[in-house]
Parts: C-alpha cells; structure tokens; sequence
C-alpha cells in the first residue's frame, strides 16, 4: 500500500484542528447529555465562578484518530549532520557529547545540525543538501545520559519544518531496555485507553555525520534504531485534541507535598530554576491553582474525598494508576509522569512519560525491580496523594476492578499478542546488526520470545499487586538525631495495614549492608522510635521493618546502591555519624 506523504505540515495542522474540533465537540456534548445538565436560561457571564466551571470533574477524551499516522512497523531513515558550534566556552563539537556523565543534567551543550529524512528506501538523496542547519541537537535522559550511544532532543530551526508534524523530536536509544520496544508497546497501549492520553510514537534508523572532522573522513555512521517519540507541548494538546492554553508540568522530583519554591510568576522571590527542580513548565505561566490544589491536599483538616473529587477525574486517576501496575513501571512515582489541567477548570489529569524502564524478566531481569511485598499500593503510599487516597478502603476496590477490567480487554492476552507480534519486522531488520546486538539484554534468538512473554508478565504485576495487598504499608525513616549525652535517636512513620492487623517493628544496625555485622537488633516494637545508649561514629546501615499479627514483613521506603559490587538492597539506608 502506498504510504501518506506528511510532509506538508500546514495540511496536518489543518487536519489536527478538525480532528480536534469534533474531539472536543464529543467531549462537551457527551459530558453533557441530560437536560438537566444545561444551564439556566437567565445565566450571565458574570455569574460564571471556576470553582463551578462545568468543566470540572470532566472525562479526560482525546483525539484518538491521531494514532492512525504511524503504523507500527514503519522504519523511517533520519539522518543527522553535527556541526561545529559557537558556544559561551569556544568552539565545540560532536565529541563534546562524549563528556556526559550518568544522572548529570548541569551539563547540556547544544549544537547545530542538519536533520534529513531519508526516501522510501531509506536512503540519503543527492539532491538533498545537508550541509545547512536546520536543527539543533543536544543529549537528552538521566541515567542513559553516560551511556556510549545516546539519546538526542532535536529542535527544527523554523516552524515550517518538521518530520511526521513534529516540529521536536525525541530520539530514545533505550540502552537499558533489553527488547528496544517496550516503550512503543507501552504507548501503543495506552493510545487504546478511555480516560487516558498517550503520544504518538514511532520507529527509526539514525545515521550521524560528524562535520567536526576532515572532509575525507566525513560519513554517516549507522548508530541503529531509536524511537521517536512525541513532545509533549502546546502542539501536542491541540493535536490530540486538548486545550492549547492549558497548565501542563513534568513531575522531576514532585510528591504532592506543598513546597517552598512552588510559587507564583507575580511573587518577588518566584525563582524558576528552584521550581522545575520540582515540577518542569511546559506550557502555562500561571501556577495559582497548582498552588491551591497542593494547599489543599496536604491540610488534614479538609475532608480528604471532597479536595480529592474538587480537583481529580476518578477515573482517569484509577487508569494511570492500573496501567502502570500492569506495565510493571516503578519509576513514576516522584518524576516521569504529567500534570495537565485544562483553562477554566479546577481538575487536574495525570498523563504517561517514559516505559523505557518496563519488561524486565526472564533473561532479563533487574535487580533493581523492587521485592513483591511493595508492589501496588504499597510503593505508591510513598506519594502523599496516593497514601491519603488509599486510606479509604472501597478505593482499594476501585483500583483492583479498574486492573481486572483492563486485563480483560486493552491488556488481554490476544491484544497484547497482537500488538507485538507487529513489531518483528521492524526487530528483524535491525536489532540482528552492529551496533543493536551488542546492546541487547539477551542473545538475538531468545528476542523473539522474549517479547511473546509480554503478557505472562502484565499477568505477573497483576498476581504481585494482589500478593502485596497483605503487607503492610511501607514506611519512611527519620534521619537519626543523636543527643548531646552520645546516644542516638531513632525514628520512622508509622505503618497501615489495609487488612486491619496489628502492626510491630523491628530495627537493626549493622556496619554491612548485608546486614551480617550487628550492631543493635530491637523486636517486637510498638512505638515508631527507639534511643540507642552506645556509641557511633562511622558508617553503619539501618533496617527498619514492619510485621503485622500474621508474620508479613514490610521494608521500609530506603534504598541504597552499591555502586561498586552493582547490589542494590531495598529497605536498607546508609547512615553515616561522626
């Protein structure tokens, strides 16, 4: 079949305005279908007050007819001229990039560069002249920003240029990702989902050319296949037909408490670096109902089940939270995920960023995945939205009916199946060959069936979720304060049981992360304390543990990495006294 030319990018625009005229046509007239719900005939302009919008409290519905640009075995070619560039320390280059360290964002040089589609066969036209910027290049990522291939935010230069109507475009290496697809199948996913908004993602070959070096050594180095996926900005909202001036932040380091350096553009001391620290601005330059919504969240003295009805979509709360269950992605709750609030709205959705992290098992799995007593709920009542949320036990059937209904239809077995099996072109073609099969988590034989045990894992995070409904909650830890006399004071939260069991704790101390090398052990505690007469001085590691009546034992919140041994010991924090 012949494939559609996207290049004439005012025509998309044109046909994403449409598409989401009739989204938002649908969205309004199907939140709208009593008599009863219209308004008063003598309703003034006057009378209109947000904290009645009828926009409040509304169904998130987007254009879902976006997704039928990209199928999911296209491969397309882009190639990527990098140029030598003018910066504040000099001229730089492609080489530059090289000086990225793992989780260090300070550092982000941006380049010039060229960025060329290549044609239906995937090559490089001659008629194409690379050789004028048209783009800029920079690292993208956290953890994969020290990794040997990396991956790139790439910005056309004008606003008549872009590829498949992106005018940015986000191309994900997946170094830590022993299929390359579990993002896309993630997203493919969620693009099915009522109450939920996905992005558009897409497969590609990347060739790079560095400009930096002599002409005669000049080419374009295949550096294999990325994902591009969409950025999610003000031409993403119109495209999958939301409201262009809504509020959208990324989570970064945000766990719905009230912060200090969440304040709005009109406050003299407003400092916009501290706030993204937390919470990244996307869109909106507006914060006054994020302030509000946090405000209330967090006074307990407001009934918890009205704040949360006046500011969240239940349902739209319920799927992000059951997909993600499903999809085995530990890494949303503090970062990687969205905050969109609409104008004229009081409600605000939580939509999806990054899966790169999910499907690791069998040959491939992490140690880093955490133990099945803090699966579910239990992780999540590490965020103070969820925590407050989950206290109410019809809220825990909620979600478990929301998981079990997903299960049978966008997560079931055939669809799950059907959709990775499309996949395996693009996977044959690319991840057999230099320089993909030296970064694949498994030998290339076993890819195949790796990916065919996609659903047996969705079905495993259901079985984990409800396993991990008998433990306690896990808790956090004080940092220990020790007195002037030289003891120590130890401390922690206090633990929930959804079963209603009776709850002890356990501490220990030891100069080991393994635990092995004793300095105190204390059971059976009642109290969320506990004062140690000795002497510290030195590194030690610290074990705090609930146990309800029935022996099931809870780690506590704390990680701690041992970089050198690459262990990684979940409820263990190290502790350092002097």
């Amino acid at each position: 079949m012949k494939r559609f030319n996207w290049k004439n990018k005012n025509y998309l625009i044109v046909l994403a305005f449409i598409l989401a005229l009739g989204t938002f046509t649908n969205f309004y007239l199907g939140s709208r279908n009593k008599v009863d719900d219209l308004p008063d005939d003598d309703t003034t302009l006057d009378d209109w007050e947000l904290e009645t919008s009828p926009l409040n409290g509304l169904p998130l519905v987007e254009n879902k007819t976006i997704y039928k640009v990209d199928k999911a075995a296209d491969l397309d070619s882009i190639y990527i001229t990098v140029f030598p560039t003018e910066s504040e320390d000099g001229l730089i280059d492609f080489s530059i990039f090289d000086l990225h360290e793992s989780l260090d964002q300070t550092f982000n040089p941006t380049l010039n560069a060229n960025i060329t589609i290549g044609d239906k066969s995937g090559k490089l036209s001659n008629l194409v002249d690379t050789s004028k910027i048209n783009a800029y290049i920079k690292v993208r990522g956290n953890s994969s920003r020290g990794a040997a291939f990396k991956s790139y935010k790439i910005k056309f230069t004008t606003e008549n240029q872009s590829y498949k109507g992106f005018s940015v475009l986000n191309l994900n290496k997946h170094v830590y990702d022993p299929s390359k697809i579990a993002n896309k199948f993630s997203f493919d996913m969620m693009s099915q989902l009522d109450n939920m908004v996905s992005l558009r993602t897409n497969f590609v070959k990347v060739y790079i050319r560095d400009a930096s070096v002599s002409a005669s050594k000049q080419k374009y180095v295949y550096y294999g296949l990325y994902t591009n996926i969409e950025q999610p900005n003000r031409d993403f909202l119109t495209s999958h037909g939301l409201d262009a001036n809504a509020s959208l932040y990324k989570a970064t380091s945000f766990e719905f408490h009230e912060y200090d350096a969440i304040k709005n553009v009109d406050d003299p001391t407003y400092d916009k670096a501290a706030f993204e620290k937390i919470l990244e601005i996307r869109e909106g330059n507006d914060h006054s109902k994020l302030i509000q919504m946090l405000k209330d969240i967090n006074d307990m003295d407001l009934d918890f089940n009205t704040t949360f009805k006046k500011y969240f979509n239940e349902e739209n709360y319920l799927t992000w939270l059951a997909m993600n269950i499903l999809l085995g992605n530990e890494d949303v709750l503090a970062q990687n995920f969205f905050l969109y609030n609409p104008t004229n709205s009081l409600t605000w959705y939580l939509l999806p960023w990054d899966y790169d992290g999910t499907f690791k098992f069998g040959v491939a799995d992490s140690n880093h995945k955490a133990p099945t007593s803090m699966q579910g709920i239990q992780r999540l009542t590490a965020i103070l939205l969820h925590r407050r949320y989950f206290l109410a036990a019809e809220n825990i059937v909620k979600l478990t009916q929301k998981i079990e209904s997903l299960l049978t239809t966008t997560f079931s077995e055939t669809n799950v199946n059907k959709t990775v099996e499309q996949y395996l072109p693009v996977m044959e073609a690319t991840l057999g060959k230099y320089p993909d099969v030296g970064l694949l988590g498994m030998e290339p034989n076993q890819l195949k069936a790796y990916i065919r045990g996609f659903y047996d894992e969705i079905k495993s995070n259901y079985d984990d979720y409800i396993s991990a409904l008998k433990y306690p909650t896990p808790v956090f830890t004080a940092t220990p304060v020790k007195n002037t006399d030289g003891t120590t004071n130890f401390a922690w939260e206090a633990a929930t049981d959804f079963n209603g069991d009776l709850i002890k704790y356990s501490i220990r101390l030891a100069k080991d992360p393994f635990m092995k090398q004793v300095v105190f052990t204390q059971q059976d505690l009642v109290v969320t304390n506990f004062k140690y007469t000795g002497t510290l001085i030195g590194t030690y590691y610290l074990e705090v543990q609930s146990i309800d009546s029935n022996g099931n034992v809870q780690y506590s919140l704390d990680m701690y990495d041992d970089v050198i041994n690459q262990s990684h010991f979940f409820g263990i924090r190290q502790l350092k006294f002097e």
